[in-house]
């Protein structure tokens, strides 16, 4: 942990903080103190409200009850542009990136160098000046497209969006969601740094263990109100888990940990035979009713492109897929969808979500194809009474099936796609990243899910970054290697470490 300086006056002070969505309360009489060069952790499970109280904090949400000062001034923060005056720089769970804009460009945008002319290279020049200064930051190419580059290199141009204002408050919400193992700790250091300068950070983080390694204080929020906050040291890990969530979750999920194999019906939902798309080749695969099978691999291994495939968004070059021992052509994800296999995509917001659409527009999408709309007409009745059975069986919040899908949190965003596949009662889910960018409690709650619908007969795959909710979850774990299968393993058979052999390439089980 990160040396604090001695105390001095809070550089940031939010007093009495309440903010209401239609009838819907979110936050409830928050407050929280934060001084120069603090790391301050922000904890809580998805929905409790810790990305509302920081959109406050950085003028996108202007009507609330409550004050906020800054440096000891009441400040008015009635937009973006309000909040970047007071040095408030905020670093959002979701990118704000312009994907057909340069790197330079993206970084630079709105104090683009030069009074009338824009100059590509005056911007570069600007950019780079930046960038050079902050070495995890100095390899960005700064004249590619936002759009070519990886989820990981694009988190890296939107830290040097920020740093490029003049910041004092430097708001961090998931950042390390989409980073690998190296990208966490180059952001820890650099976080270090930043504070050592006298800069005030608050840090959102699911990764609890990465809190207690970079942080000076934590609060923690549960159901928009605040449950404790201190020092970092007058937590544990296991009571910070429990002021976010209830016990019964916590206790669900270690007891599913330490289950032994199941036994599976092997009556296959899914066979891959041979399959070639791009950038993976010749993958042999089968996945059975009630299964859970966990794709691991590094990044770029294939893991998502198999996924893709499977539900006809990569177009199949070689090879056959069969449904129940049949060969099948499937020429999209809704012709999937006609044969029961479902895809949660990893890329919620650009892929998933429609953020302007209510909630349960957005739950009963696939579900019209599979019941819920017959001859063409939508039967309310039943969409209302599954809507609010799925509301409730996921905690869903707000729960207010009305509310934009816009205006919930990303792990409440991620929970609407899982209600939405399994009002479509798929034979099949294929989870790309499904708890990537959650807290704890939310991540337990889409495990139960999973495992229930596979206690119903339904065939799961899963794609994960996340090797111990592999081990957790799976009954049995696909290893990719170069866009290629190189084994197949029980989850008995495995440990975290020589599943990090087995996908580098170090390790062998025979």
């Amino acid at each position: 942990m990160p040396e604090l300086r001695d105390p001095v006056p809070p550089r940031v002070q939010m007093i009495g903080i309440s903010q209401t969505f239609g009838t819907t309360t979110v936050l409830h009489d928050v407050g929280l103190s934060i001084a120069p060069s603090e790391i301050h952790a922000l904890v809580g499970q998805n929905g409790a409200g810790k990305s509302t109280l920081m959109k406050i904090l950085g003028g996108i949400y202007p009507e609330h009850q409550g004050t906020v000062r800054i440096d000891g001034h009441e400040a008015t923060l009635s937009s973006p542009r309000d909040a970047l005056r007071e040095g408030i720089g905020l670093i959002h769970q979701e990118l704000s990136l312009v994907p057909s804009l340069t790197v330079a460009e993206n970084i630079m945008l709105g104090i683009e160098p030069g009074r009338a002319l824009y100059g590509k290279k005056t911007t570069r020049d600007a950019a780079h000046a930046v960038v050079s200064q902050v070495p995890m930051l100095a390899s960005l190419p700064l004249s590619s497209l936002v759009s070519e580059l990886s989820t990981g290199l694009q988190q890296r141009v939107e830290i040097a969006k920020v740093l490029s204002r003049d910041v004092k408050v430097l708001v961090m919400d998931e950042p390390t969601a989409r980073l690998s193992g190296p990208e966490r700790a180059d952001l820890r250091d650099l976080m270090v740094e930043l504070a050592r300068s006298g800069m005030a950070i608050v840090y959102i983080s699911h990764f609890l263990e990465e809190i207690f390694q970079s942080c000076h204080s934590a609060t923690v929020l549960r159901n928009g109100r605040v449950v404790d906050s201190g020092p970092i040291e007058k937590f544990t890990l296991g009571s910070m888990t429990r002021a976010m969530l209830n016990e019964e979750l916590a206790a669900e999920e270690a007891a599913a940990t330490s289950r032994d194999d199941r036994r599976i019906a092997m009556k296959p939902v899914i066979e891959l035979v041979g399959v070639t798309s791009a950038r993976v080749s010749d993958i042999d695969l089968v996945v059975s009713e009630g299964e859970i099978v966990g794709l691991a691999g590094l990044v770029g291994s294939g893991r998502s492109r198999v996924a893709r495939t499977i539900v006809g968004a990569e177009r199949l070059t070689a090879g056959q897929l069969l449904v129940d021992g049949k060969p099948v052509s499937i020429h999209g994800p809704r012709a999937a969808l006609a044969r029961g296999i479902v895809l949660v995509p990893e890329a919620r917001k650009t892929e998933g979500i429609i953020g302007s659409a209510t909630a349960a527009k957005n739950m009963i999408l696939m579900a019209l194809d599979r019941g819920l709309a017959p001859r063409g007409v939508i039967d309310r009745k039943r969409s209302v009474a599954a809507i609010a059975d799925k509301f409730s069986g996921l905690q869903i919040r707000p729960a207010d099936p009305a509310l934009e899908a816009q205006r919930f949190s990303g792990g409440n965003q991620q929970k609407l796609l899982l209600a939405r596949v399994l009002l479509a009662r798929p034979r099949m889910i294929v989870a790309d990243q499904p708890t990537a960018g959650v807290d704890v409690g939310t991540k337990a709650q889409i495990h139960r899910l999973l495992r229930a619908a596979g206690a119903d007969g339904t065939a799961i795959l899963v794609a994960s970054d996340d090797l111990d909710e592999l081990i957790a979850l799976c009954d049995r774990i696909v290893v990719m290697k170069d866009g290629r299968v190189v084994g197949s393993h029980l989850r008995s058979e495995l440990t975290r470490q020589n599943l990090i052999d087995l996908m580098s390439g170090a390790e062998a089980i025979h």
